[in-house]
């Protein structure tokens, strides 16, 4: 996965596969604001740190 180092800022391609997911859905969940996102120009990209916190507030606690 390449990063940009200084922003933490990866493309779309890079965020879908880092979320397990297919880009088309990734577009989709940007169009519907469900994923925090960052326009450079007419690009996307996600900072890493909101997908791990992205991961973190849809993971779902089976109770034991």
């Amino acid at each position: 996965m390449k990063t940009h180092t200084e922003s933490g800022l990866v493309t779309v391609q890079d965020a879908a596969k880092f979320l397990a997911v297919s880009t088309s859905t990734l577009y989709g969940w940007v169009y519907q604001r469900r994923i925090p996102f960052v326009k450079v120009g007419s690009a996307l990209r996600f900072e890493l740190v909101e997908l791990k916190r992205f991961i973190q507030s849809n993971r779902y606690r089976v109770p034991s």
